[in-house]
């Protein structure tokens, strides 16, 4: 089942109407509000990426020697024992 949805009324310019509607004529199927909510969850995936990588990097770069001492011997620890894991 899927997430509820809420209507909701938008006002946008005229040349990003016509992507909308240029991207609706060349999917099957899809829809104006598919389309743009296809748009907004790509959107929104790429800034949760783009925030996450600034949080990562200000971790390590404020982390200290010990810190990243310790990290680097977690992460050969795990990655040596995750090679032992057989999936299949």
């Amino acid at each position: 089942m899927g997430a509820a949805k809420a209507k909701i009324s938008i006002t946008i310019s005229e040349d990003l109407l016509d992507r909308v509607d240029s991207e609706v004529e060349q999917s099957a199927g899809a829809s104006r509000s598919s389309v743009i909510e296809s748009w907004l969850r790509s959107a929104s995936r790429t800034s949760a990426a783009a925030i996450l990588r600034e949080e990562t990097i200000r971790y390590y770069e404020e982390s200290s020697a010990d810190e990243r001492r310790k990290d680097e011997a977690l992460g050969r620890a795990t990655s040596k024992n995750a090679r032992r894991v057989n999936y299949d």
